[in-house]
């Protein structure tokens, strides 16, 4: 899969891209984002340590390893 295919698919999946060229949704109250590197993505959430935000890797995997199933659902992460 290809990075631009990878981001047409967030953004079908109702992803907003901000100014660093991440990928963030909100889910039940909850911060998601897939950041976006060079030849891999990184699927992260962000969570509250001791007066801090932090984002924590949930999974990752390379574009050349993800691939969108018939289901439409992001396969390859790990």
């Amino acid at each position: 899969m290809t990075r631009q295919k990878l981001e047409n698919w967030l953004t079908n999946r109702g992803y907003v891209k901000d100014q660093f060229g991440h990928y963030h949704k909100t889910l039940n109250g909850k911060n998601y984002r897939f950041k976006m590197q060079d030849n891999s993505t990184r699927y992260e959430r962000q969570v509250r340590i001791v007066d801090n935000n932090k984002w924590l890797r949930i999974k990752s995997g390379y574009y050349k390893n993800l691939s969108i199933t018939s289901e439409d659902k992001l396969a390859g992460l790990k």
